[in-house]
């Protein structure tokens, strides 16, 4: 009598199996990872103001780019809603106050748009968040502050500045940021939590300069940047390429970063 049909099919296959070797799962997709970066001088003092037509065109900006990640500068509190509703339903925000050094009280926008600063968004939304200013200060009038996020999802930190227009300030404040300030909003505590940092930061790649924004990127991090004054500072991801976007009702033009994890 012959072996039973489901016996000859086990064999069938055994032997496929030994022909073709071991089987290899599919690697999994890397999942990608965008960060823009905005300044929009919309402060109303600055000479770049432009009536406030900055946001719209972010708004569009954001809604062409589609990011994980927004950091704005230069920007009123009330600004932000409307930021952040684009970047999508489940994004929230934090704001980082720039406050005035004579009396501590906020720094206002003009026209009553509320308070002066800069904002981190987060697509996926924000668990948890904080804000304040830096120790070092320059002799200006302005406190230059931070604001960092949590996000709710993929517990990645995400933080925006705006650094002092002295080169020696900037970079004081830039090594009081990365990587101390940005790890005190990790509750992981693990070398391998995705981290970024963008902002303004008044500092240019400068290689040999005692201010070069190389000079506070910490061991493990890396840094890329717009050829100027623009920077996202990052780690544990995996970078894929850049790109900048000509803005008309700004100074500064938006800068995106893409990366994968």
């Amino acid at each position: 009598m012959g072996r039973p049909r489901s016996r000859r099919a086990a064999s069938a296959v055994l032997a496929v199996l030994l022909l073709c070797g071991p089987v290899t799962p599919p690697a999994t997709a890397a999942t990608a990872f965008k960060v823009l970066q905005l300044n929009l001088c919309n402060s109303g003092v600055a000479g770049c103001y432009q009536d406030g037509q900055a946001v719209g065109e972010a708004v569009t900006m954001i809604q062409r780019r589609l990011p994980d990640v927004v950091s704005v500068n230069e920007v009123c509190q009330s600004d932000l809603p409307r930021l952040t509703a684009a970047v999508g339903a489940t994004a929230g925000y934090r704001f980082a106050f720039a406050r005035r050094k004579t009396t501590g009280a906020n720094i206002e926008c003009t026209d009553g748009r509320g308070a002066y600063g800069s904002g981190i968004i987060v697509k996926e939304g924000i668990r948890s968040s904080g804000h304040g200013v830096y120790t070092a200060q320059d002799s200006g009038t302005e406190v230059r502050a931070w604001a960092c996020a949590l996000s709710e999802v993929r517990a990645f930190t995400a933080c925006t500045t705006h650094l002092s227009t002295t080169a020696t300030t900037a970079l004081a404040q830039c090594e009081e940021l990365v990587p101390s300030i940005v790890l005190a909003h990790d509750p992981t505590g693990s070398a391998t939590t995705r981290h970024v940092v963008a902002g303004d930061l008044n500092l240019r790649y400068s290689p040999g300069s005692a201010t070069s924004a190389q000079n506070c990127v910490p061991s493990g991090w890396f840094r890329k940047g717009d050829g100027d004054v623009q920077h996202v500072i990052a780690r544990a991801l995996t970078f894929v390429s850049t790109q900048t976007y000509a803005m008309y009702r700004t100074d500064h033009p938006a800068f995106v970063v893409n990366y994968t994890f």
